[in-house]
């Protein structure tokens, strides 16, 4: 690529690239899904195919993060450039989950007759709890070497 020629941060440009990797990322999961439900109805050759394009849609994803380091675009909540950064935005949004977000969420769900729903989102909450620490460790492993 040929390198920033003027700054992403005010553009619709940048919107683009951030809806761009949103939508990659969630086909990704959504083909990930789908190879499962075709693993289930025995039909590996669906499956293989919906695996194939996950991880092509992965690889979209990630080009998508590229070109937001690439171009300078001041989005911690996609991505970082230093390692280091990463993985702070990623421990700041597993907290977020865990003391905020998910715990909100469940609740509404409660509320509104998912208990079931609430539960899975309390147990997410935890494992966000237990990614933020995993991270932690990871960053102050960096901090010391």
């Amino acid at each position: 690529m040929s390198g920033p020629t003027a700054s992403l941060k005010t553009t619709q440009t940048l919107n683009h690239l951030k809806d761009a990797y949103r939508r990659e990322a969630q086909a990704n999961m959504r083909y990930l899904f789908s190879a499962r439900l075709a693993d289930a109805a025995r039909r590996p050759d669906v499956a293989n195919v919906l695996r194939a394009a996950a991880d092509e849609e992965k690889g979209h994803a990630l080009g998508f993060l590229d070109l937001l380091v690439e171009f300078g675009s001041e989005t911690p909540e996609l991505v970082c450039e230093q390692l280091e950064d990463n993985l702070k935005s990623s421990i700041e949004a597993e907290l977020h989950e865990f003391t905020a977000l998910y715990g909100r969420y469940a609740e509404v769900a409660a509320q509104e007759g998912f208990p079931d729903i609430a539960r899975w989102f309390l147990e997410l909450a935890k494992t966000g709890r237990t990614h933020a620490l995993w991270l932690q460790q990871c960053l102050d492993g960096l901090e010391k070497s």
